[in-house]
């Protein structure tokens, strides 16, 4: 058949057709090899190609230990608890790649650091990348950080990053772009293969460690006061329980606090989000809903739900909790999504406790390091009934807050012994609520 085609076209003719096909076919091949190593470049660049560090850097990378660090903290800084974090290292991508890394979905901006000590080998922008950085850290691993929204001011080549620097922010660059915002965390080993980051991500840093990066970051930054707004918004309950634990808090942001008071008050209120949520939503709306979540209780997944907090992602565990609450109050269908039935059912049963009756909310123990709008109905009886929990700032009259530290945990143990409560431990049970109502 193919003959046929050619049965009246000279020799010389073609034989010059099939060289032609021949080189068109060549270069076809050669341009989407071409393609297909820079996707696989941009994606996971090797570090053997990039050729010997030079020697003021391999003495920073030679300083690490020669002991890789088994154990991390997630290097998100806020918003994501052990709970929120899902395997998937492996998964399957297009072009039958697998995932060589384990995307942690946050809040766009949060501040990402580094878990271990390390060096900055690379940073850039690519197409699937976005915004990466490349660290070299302890046991001659390399981390890598993608899908930025900004690198870390003063993030460069040779920067010596010690645990809790600054490396950048979450972001949708690159091929995340109008996903939802995350971090491509990937590990690699001295051999530059990829290795899976979810077992290793096995703790959160400490309360006292954030408040102290932070510190760090705020120095680095051209603009500390929007970056401390934007925490504020997003993660009140951070900074409440940094103030109700006497966290080390710097003057700069201390100040900041006073100058946004309404950060941290009106952003914990109970609302109805006005928008459809689910697994993968973030912001505003979703710590809402986790908070009104959290303040029905209505069973083991709200309590899992309230030992995170509400970090303003929606996740597993708020997906649970919804449809835990769905369940309970014969919402249908009861999967865990957050539309128009559930939005319906929420605004027209409140949970807020008012002004004019601010013991409604009392029906649950209460004691420190817990949160919700019946702490702030309990502080409002405290204080109002001369058990203050703060003279001035947050906690204080007019601006209860709705975390229970050490300040309420204190105003609480006046008022058991003032009612002979025994013990007075500052835990609000029973008898402490019924001594609470009854004022």
């Amino acid at each position: 058949m193919h003959m046929k085609i050619f049965k009246n076209v000279k020799p010389n003719t073609f034989y010059c057709i099939i060289i032609a096909l021949l080189l068109i076919f060549t270069a076809s091949f050669a341009m989407a090899a071409d393609i297909s190593d820079i996707d696989n470049l941009d994606e996971t660049e090797s570090i053997n190609q990039w050729g010997p560090p030079s020697e003021s850097l391999q003495q920073k990378i030679n300083a690490l230990s020669d002991t890789a660090v088994a154990s991390i903290s997630i290097p998100v800084l806020f918003g994501i608890e052990i709970e929120d974090v899902s395997p998937n290292f492996g998964a399957p991508r297009s072009g039958g790649r697998t995932h060589e890394g384990e995307d942690i979905m946050a809040i766009k901006g949060t501040p990402i650091v580094s878990p271990t000590p390390a060096v900055v080998l690379r940073t850039g922008t690519g197409p699937t990348a976005g915004n990466y950085v490349y660290t070299a850290n302890p046991g001659g691993e390399t981390f890598v950080y993608m899908h930025l929204d900004q690198i870390g001011e003063g993030v460069a080549m040779g920067t010596i990053l010690e645990r809790g620097s600054l490396v950048g922010y979450v972001g949708d660059t690159g091929n995340a772009s109008g996903g939802a915002a995350h971090l491509h965390l990937e590990i690699r080993n001295s051999a530059d293969i990829a290795t899976n980051p979810f077992p290793r991500l096995t703790s959160e840093f400490s309360l006292q460690e954030k408040i102290s990066f932070l510190s760090k970051i705020i120095t680095q930054t051209s603009n500390s006061a929007t970056l401390l707004k934007f925490i504020a918004v997003n993660f009140p309950d951070t900074f409440t329980a940094a103030l109700s634990a006497d966290a080390n808090l710097s003057s700069t942001i201390i100040n900041s606090l006073a100058t946004t008071p309404e950060n941290l008050t009106s952003s914990t209120e109970l609302s109805v989000p006005t928008t459809d949520l689910d697994v993968g939503s973030s912001g505003a709306g979703v710590i809402a809903l986790q908070k009104f979540l959290i303040q029905a209780n209505s069973g083991t997944t709200a309590a899992q739900l309230e030992k995170a907090g509400a970090t303003g992602y929606f996740g597993t565990t708020t997906k649970a909790a919804l449809a835990e609450y769905q369940t309970a109050n014969k919402i249908s269908p009861a999967k865990g999504y957050y539309g128009a039935a559930t939005r319906a059912f929420i605004a027209s049963h409140p949970l807020i406790a008012t002004e004019s009756n601010p013991s409604v909310a009392l029906t649950r123990n209460l004691y420190q390091g817990i949160s919700g709008e019946d702490v702030r109905a309990l502080q409002k009886i405290l204080n109002a009934n001369g058990y203050i929990i703060s003279k001035t700032g947050l906690g204080s009259l007019g601006n209860e807050t709705t975390y229970f530290g050490q300040a309420t945990k204190a105003a609480v143990i006046k008022f058991q012994i003032a009612k002979g409560i025994s013990p007075a431990a500052g835990y609000v049970g029973s008898i402490t609520r019924s001594a609470l109502t009854s004022l």
